[in-house]
Order: C-alpha cells, then sequence, then structure tokens
C-alpha cells in the first residue's frame, strides 16, 4: 500500500477485525484468528508509524526477534531465535518474500534493505523452523505485501518527509528522508509509481549512510480472473562502516570509528524485474511469480592492521515460484485442503577480495572466485479442517512435506596462506527432507491452541565458502534444525473492549551449527559446532478500550525468556539477551494520539569462552502526532532519558569487550499526506 495517512483499523498486531484479515504466510490463505502464535501479522499503521526509517522498530517488539541498523542505507542484522549466529552483517537463514516474490537468493541471503515500510501494506513474521514451510530455514520467514488488490486500489498522491537529528555535537548533522507514492486507477488496472531518497550523516564519524529507490508496478485483471502483476525496480544504498570499539574508547570517545583509516563502507546498486499472475476458479486457487535481480557491491572494509582488505562482488539472480491449492468438501461440516509448491533459486556470483590499498586497481589478490548455485525446493501438503467454529470446536490439521536440494560449483584462484596464488575448486551439493506437522483446536471463536514439529535447515552461503586466514575452501556443512513447540492465541471482545494474547513454548536443536570463532588475529571464522540446543518461552498481550469522546487506549506488552546453548562447549549462546519484554502504547483524543515504546534487554554474552557480558539496558522513544484533513504530522525523541547502549554488539571479538555506541537523546519530525486524483 501506498504512504500516507494512518489507516482507521486497529493498530495492534493480533486484532480480530470486522472483516478479518487473511494470513498468506502458511501456503493456504488462512484467517488470522485461526493461525499459530509463532506468527504475527503487522497491518499498514503499524508499519507506516511515522518514526520509523527501516524494520527495526516493529520487529524488535515481536518476542525472539531481534533487529540492529545502520541506518536506512543498508547495514542490517536480524537474528530469530538466535538463528543469526553466524552473521556480523547481512539477513540470512530467514526466508523473505514480497507480493509473492521469493527475494532470498540461491546462497541463502536476503535483501532486506529493499523492504521500506512506508511501501508496505503487511508484514507477516514467521519465527522458528516454519518459516521452512516458504524454502527451507529455520530461522522464521519474512512475507511482506507491498499493494493492497486491485480491487481496493484507488487513484491517488501520498508522500513523507522525515528529519531527525543524529545525536552528534555538529547542529548541522540532521538525517532526511522523503518519499512519494502515485497511483493511477483505471478499469481494471492501477498503475503505481513510487520513488524514495535518504540521508543520514550517523552518530559516529565513518557511519553515514543513504539510499535512493524507484519502483513501477502495474496490476491489471483479465475476465478470466486472472491477477497480473508487473514491478520494477531500481536501487542505490551506501553505508559506512565504522568498526566496534574497546570499552574505554566507547565511554571516552564514542564518535570515534577505526573503519576511518581504511574507508570502510559498501556500494551497492540493484535492478530487478518481477512478473507474477494469481487466479481464483470455484475452489481452485493457483499462481506463479517470476523475479530476475543483478546486484553490484564495493566494499573497502577494515578496522586493524590485521583485518582490511577490499570485496568486490556481481551478481546476478532469479527465482521461480509456484502454488496451487484445491479445496474439497467432506461430511456435514469439513473441508480438505490439498496444495502443491515449487521454488527453483538460481544464482551466479563473481566474488573478489585484495589486500587493502587506496588505488584498488593495483591491490594485490587474495581471492577470486566465480560460483553458480542451484537450489529446488518442492512441496506438498494436506489441511483438514472439521467441526463448528460458533461454537468453538473446530478442528485443524496441517502436514506438509519439503524435498530440497542444492548443487553449487564454485573455482578460482586464491593466495593461501598469504604467500602463491593457487588454483580454487569446491563444490557443494545436498539433499533434505523437511516435515512439518501441525494440530490445533479453536477453544472459543478468538482462541486456538496448537502443536508442531518442524524440521528447517540453511547451508554456508557463497560470502562463507573461503576461510578468511588460510583464503582455503571453508569447508562448512549446512545446518539442521528439529523444533518442537505449542502454545495458544487467546482473545476476548465485548462492546468497547479487545484483549488479547499469544504464549508459545519451544524447544530446537541444531546439527553441524554454522557460529563465529574467534581466530588467531583479530578477525573471525566459521565452523560447525555440534549440540546448539535452544529453548523458550514467549508471550504477547494487547488491550484496546474505547471510550466516550472519540478517545481509545491501546497497549502492547511481548517479553521472551531465551535459554540457548552449545552443549557442553558454552552454556549461553553469544548474541542473545538472557531476557526481553517491552510495551507499546498510545493514547488517541480526537485527532490528537500520544504514544511510546519501549525495549528492556537483559544481560548480553559477547563471547563463548570468556565471561564478557554486554549489560542490561532499556531503548525508548515517545511521540506526539495530530491528523487532520489527510495530513498527518509527528514530533518525537528517541532515547528521552539519555540511555547508554550498543546498537551492534560485536560478539566473540578477539581480546576483549567491543561496542558500538548508540547516539542519546535525538528528536523527529515526520510529515505524511495523501490527495486524491
Amino acid at each position: 500500500m501506498a504512504v500516507g495517512v494512518a489507516q482507521t483499523q486497529v493498530a495492534y498486531e493480533d486484532t480480530t477485525e470486522v472483516d478479518e484479515a487473511l494470513v498468506w504466510a502458511l501456503r493456504m490463505p488462512s484467517l488470522e484468528s485461526r493461525t499459530m502464535g509463532s506468527l504475527v501479522r503487522l497491518n499498514t499503521e503499524t508499519l507506516q508509524n511515522g518514526y520509523s526509517p527501516d524494520l527495526q522498530d516493529v520487529l524488535n517488539r515481536q518476542p525472539g526477534v531481534s533487529m540492529d541498523t545502520r541506518g536506512s542505507g543498508g547495514s542490517r542484522r536480524l537474528q530469530i531465535r538466535s538463528s543469526g549466529l553466524r552473521s556480523p552483517f547481512g539477513v540470512r537463514n530467514i526466508q523473505l518474500l514480497l507480493d509473492g516474490f521469493v527475494l532470498t537468493n540461491a546462497s541463502g541471503n536476503s535483501p532486506l534493505e529493499l523492504i521500506n515500510p512506508q511501501w508496505i501494506h503487511s508484514l507477516e513474521v514467521l519465527r522458528g523452523p516454519t518459516g521452512a514451510l516458504v524454502g527451507n530455514s529455520y530461522g522464521g520467514a519474512l512475507i511482506g505485501r507491498s499493494l493492497p488488490s486491485l480491487s481496493q486500489a484507488s487513484s491517488h498522491i501520498r508522500g513523507y518527509t522525515r528529519v531527525a537529528s543524529t545525536g552528534r555535537n555538529e547542529t548541522s548533522s540532521i538525517s532526511t528522508e522523503s518519499g512519494f507514492t502515485i497511483t493511477q486507477r483505471k478499469d481494471s488496472m492501477a498503475l503505481t509509481v513510487r520513488a524514495n531518497w535518504s540521508q543520514n550523516p550517523g552518530y559516529r564519524w565513518q557511519e553515514s549512510n543513504g539510499r535512493n529507490t524507484a519502483e513501477i508496478h502495474l496490476q491489471s485483471a483479465s475476465q478470466s480472473s486472472a491477477n497480473r502483476h508487473l514491478w520494477m525496480g531500481w536501487y542505490n544504498g551506501t553505508w559506512e562502516l565504522p568498526g566496534s570499539l574497546n570499552e574505554q574508547d566507547a565511554s571516552t570517545t564514542p564518535e570515534s570509528s577505526p573503519g576511518v583509516s581504511y574507508n570502510a563502507h559498501v556500494n551497492r546498486k540493484r535492478t530487478w524485474l518481477g512478473w507474477s499472475q494469481t487466479q481464483s476458479k470455484g475452489s481452485m486457487q493457483s499462481g506463479i511469480w517470476i523475479y530476475g535481480q543483478i546486484s553490484d557491491k564495493f566494499n573497502p572494509f577494515g578496522t586493524s592492521a590485521f583485518y582490511n582488505g577490499i570485496k568486490t562482488e556481481h551478481e546476478a539472480s532469479a527465482s521461480l515460484r509456484y502454488w496451487r491449492a484445491q479445496t474439497w468438501a467432506f461430511g456435514s461440516d469439513g473441508k480438505i485442503t490439498w496444495d502443491q509448491s515449487a521454488i527453483f533459486l538460481s544464482e551466479s556470483l563473481d566474488l573478489m577480495e585484495t589486500d587493502y590499498r587506496s588505488d584498488a586497481n593495483s591491490a594485490p589478490l587474495r581471492y577470486s572466485i566465480l560460483t553458480g548455485t542451484n537450489n529446488v525446493w518442492a512441496s506438498t501438503g494436506v489441511r483438514m479442517e472439521w467441526g463448528h467454529a460458533v461454537t468453538g470446536s473446530l478442528w485443524q490439521v496441517d502436514g506438509q512435506l519439503s524435498v530440497e536440494g542444492i548443487d553449487r560449483k564454485s573455482e578460482g584462484e586464491s593466495r593461501m596462506n598469504g604467500t602463491t596464488v593457487e588454483p580454487y575448486a569446491a563444490d557443494f551439493r545436498e539433499t533434505n527432507l523437511l516435515p512439518f506437522v501441525q494440530i490445533s483446536r479453536q477453544l472459543n471463536r478468538h482462541s486456538r491452541a496448537f502443536l508442531q514439529y518442524a524440521h528447517g535447515g540453511s547451508h554456508p552461503t557463497s560470502f562463507e565458502l573461503v576461510d578468511p586466514e588460510t583464503f582455503r575452501p571453508s569447508a562448512l556443512r549446512s545446518e539442521q534444525a528439529r523444533a518442537l513447540e505449542a502454545g495458544a492465541r487467546m482473545g476476548y471482545q465485548s462492546g468497547r473492549t479487545h484483549l488479547g494474547a499469544t504464549l508459545q513454548l519451544y524447544h530446537q536443536r541444531v546439527q553441524n551449527a554454522i557460529a563465529q570463532v574467534p581466530g588467531e588475529s583479530d578477525g573471525l571464522f566459521l565452523s560447525n559446532v555440534e549440540g546448539l540446543n535452544m529453548s523458550g518461552i514467549e508471550f504477547t498481550g494487547d488491550i484496546a478500550y474505547s471510550m466516550i469522546n472519540q478517545t481509545r487506549f491501546e497497549l502492547r506488552v511481548w517479553g521472551a525468556m531465551n535459554r540457548h546453548s552449545f552443549d557442553p562447549f558454552a552454556k549461553v549462546v553469544p548474541g542473545t539477551p538472557l531476557h526481553t519484554a517491552g510495551s507499546a502504547g498510545k493514547l488517541s483524543l480526537r485527532s490528537i494520539t500520544m504514544g511510546w515504546q519501549h525495549e528492556w534487554l537483559d544481560r548480553i554474552k559477547l563471547h563463548n569462552s570468556k565471561d564478557d557480558w554486554a549489560q542490561a539496558h532499556h531503548r525508548l522513544l515517545v511521540y506526539i502526532q495530530r491528523e487532520h484533513h489527510g495530513q498527518q504530522w509527528q514530533v518525537g525523541m528517541r532515547n528521552p532519558l539519555n540511555f547508554s547502549y550498543s546498537s551492534w554488539l560485536q560478539t566473540n571479538a578477539f581480546g576483549g569487550r567491543y561496542f558500538n555506541p548508540a547516539p542519546k537523546r535525538t528528536l523527529w519530525l515526520s510529515w505524511r499526506w495523501m490527495f486524491g486524483l
């Protein structure tokens, strides 16, 4: 959906509305009230909130989810239930789909920088191996829809502008972001044109970032009830890499940056084209989505004499997704749905790394590798439903069996052991079966309990092919995760009051876990580690109360207890807080709204083998906004109490604790507007 004024629907995520939203993450369209608690649907108002330039705030209010970002330019890190142990940066082990297109490439990397929340109509967040329902991962999945259906599209112009301070002492250090969307609807067609541009100087030196994006969407419908979607886009992002600070520097000179000495930054360009067709005829639904992308990246990096270099890459990737489902009635009150899915991913990646030189063309080669990866995932599943929804005795059983195969061939040359250049060659082939079973029962109109078993995996990506110290093939094996999960979604609605809650308990064991291990220098390398166990409890609670005089109060609370360990290697997994909790709420009186979001993160272990911890800390933002005639103005403050914390912890760092200090108190002002055509 295009950016604009907040919608009138309820803002918190677990709400059952009059026209209940459909959830698409479970292969077959499902009413939100009939989904498990480990899935949440974020609506338009939650995403297009005026204070978040990316997804960090809305994702961090989900229990078990942790996202860090350096701004709208590019650097992002996302963990779901500790799924990102091996990712000092980037998004791996998490499937990413947008408007039905598979954006995750064949190597398992997801370009989260393409998701602008100001352009997202809804986002479904799957936690844990349930993400393997749409591909092979055990971290989870993000499934977004950037457009409403063609029947809901209207002609309009929407836009937004946001300015914010960065925390630097200079009064001229201001972050800016603007964008617009134009949608022209005529008969059975709708054309949408979008553009976005942003620039953020950053809080620390060598931390600036920026992004420019442009998209064109063409939706059309035929007389045969087929809906088609053509999507073209261009992205140009630049972000600097400041590097981590030791404890003393972080406390005395938090704005300093070791990355300055090496001009550490990333330039990334992406161009893509997608086409899809979906169709619904009676009891049968089907769809096909084709997507292709070309990407170039230039990346000088470094924080010390032991860790620096220049990486360049050229990537061409494509995805093809097919889905079909058929429903039949059985008995007097039951139905059965059979679906088939297939995803084919292909990628060609030209990756090169050299020593660091100010003149990149003269830098000595470390390695140059050309990798071709093909990945095929196919599944078939059955859903059975029977009982009476009105009386609360509705049962549902879901079963899916997926098979996934990957074939990767790599060749080139590398300067092994830092001396001679030798041929490089490595092949990786694997086939996996991924079963999923869930049984659930609707307890009443707004409550449901479930029990499920899921199996997911994660392959080493193309960026993990080379040992960073010897430049030899890293010989990593793929991860395999098996998880049991039980939980309930509960709700109550009467008159002006709505109450909702979810509770999940999970236990997961990962074989061949890929984790960061400190090397002899201050660099890191990846290795397979056995005995990774993940257990936890997650909960959410929601309340909404409408009072007289058009006054409404909304509150959401969440929390998680994490008990993750490498047995017997480490009793606590680095990078994951022992506990998390938070709240988000707002009080609306006619056109005026006051709101907040608060997060608390318990202590976080930083090393496998050392007794180093990051201390517990709070994150807080507050705002006030006014809506009037399609306009929305918002002013807010982030970190109003000047809490001191790190926004990007460096885990398993060599030689001690390393931090990335977050700014103190900052302000923002946003304006969103809409006009009809």
